[in-house]
């Protein structure tokens, strides 16, 4: 199925797979005269019919052969020259379902990625859709403390949309699954044109030449691009606030990303993408959790009350605007089970949140 769909978007295949191997490794050549390579893990997606299961549920289950005891790498390419496709092949319906492989790595076999027949439906259709998914460790095995439990984004397409897709995951591969949903959204939406911009510009609202340099100047995008794009345009209107003197941008894993001095104060800023749908009420959220716990300790997934002063919800997911909203730290929510912990649902929303940073920075 995922061969036929290759040849019927106009692409030549220079290498196939061996079938009985997996993942499958292609070598492509596109209608452009581009050759990539592409490693699919593949998994068959059908409908879930274990009893008291929901009626409506379908799925597909990260499994190959019988190694349930290990975690196993997802393999992705940090220059993106290889290209990882991570998804269900839904046989009986014809469709493809996926998901952001650095999500899934590393992957314990037996995980299952459930969707409902109304996406099925959606995306036989319209061809694509995507939508968001909130991930739980309620029914997982104990020990997986280095699984990702953040909400991801699914794309569902049909065989001709597969080609969209992998130049969709070129692009998308690693980002936020509120700025994953939008970049879907507006690739579906996008008409080519000579001369229009590419759909990455009109995303992170820069040129093309200013998202080089982004990435160019931080080593954490030669992986992921995730919150980069945020953090430039957080730091764009940091800079603006003529009392805000010092802006440093810490560029370092399990560090607040910002760092300013106001009135000779100093404080610390964490930077998050709300998600790109509105559950409470339609109120943007924030899925605030570390991508892993460490190894014994499940309450590392959270963040600490301590570790920074402010938080900046990035609204671009939702508003489509680069606009940001602030609330001091002592404002959030507590984890329910974790002491000293804050909350990982965080509503955006209330008179403690605000649009003016500087109404936060008075000290007391």
């Amino acid at each position: 199925m995922i061969t036929n769909a290759l040849e019927a978007c106009g692409v030549q295949i220079l290498r196939y797979p061996d079938v009985h191997s997996a993942p499958f490794e292609y070598t492509l050549k596109l209608p452009s005269g581009e050759r990539i390579e592409l490693v699919c893990y593949a998994f068959l997606a059908n409908k879930y019919r274990q009893q008291g299961r929901p009626e409506d549920e379908h799925r597909f289950q990260v499994k190959y052969g019988s190694e349930f005891d290990r975690p196993h790498e997802i393999y992705i390419d940090p220059s993106r020259e290889v290209i990882t496709l991570f998804m269900g092949v839904h046989v009986e319906e014809r469709i493809f379902v996926a998901a952001d492989p650095t999500m899934h790595t590393p992957a314990w076999f037996s995980s299952s990625v459930e969707f409902k027949t109304a996406d099925i439906e959606c995306a036989k259709r319209t061809g694509w859709t995507a939508w968001e998914r909130e991930r739980s460790s309620a029914r997982r095995r104990a020990g997986k403390d280095a699984e990702n439990y953040q909400t991801e984004t699914l794309v569902a397409f049909t065989a001709e949309h597969l080609l969209r897709f992998i130049h969709f995951e070129r692009l998308a591969t690693g980002l936020d699954a509120g700025e994953r949903l939008l970049l879907a959204e507006r690739i579906a939406k996008h008409e080519a044109q000579e001369g229009a911009p590419h759909p990455l510009e009109l995303q992170f609202g820069l040129s093309a030449r200013e998202i080089l340099d982004v990435i160019w100047g931080r080593f954490r995008l030669n992986v992921a691009v995730r919150g980069g794009i945020a953090e430039y345009h957080l730091g764009s209107y940091l800079r603006s606030l003529p009392e805000i003197t010092r802006v440093h941008e810490i560029d370092e894993d399990g560090k607040p990303d910002f760092e300013i001095t106001f009135n000779r104060r100093t404080y610390l800023l964490e930077c998050k993408n709300v998600l790109r749908s509105r559950r409470f009420d339609g109120k943007p959220i924030i899925d605030f959790q570390k991508t892993r716990a460490a190894k014994g300790n499940h309450c590392s997934r959270y963040y600490d009350r301590n570790a920074f002063d402010v938080l900046a919800a990035c609204l671009h997911p939702v508003t489509e605007r680069w606009e940001f909203r602030f609330v001091s730290t002592s404002a959030l929510p507590p984890h329910e089970k974790c002491i000293g912990k804050l909350s990982h649902k965080v509503v955006v929303d209330g008179s403690a949140w605000t649009d003016d940073i500087r109404r936060l920075l008075v000290p007391q």
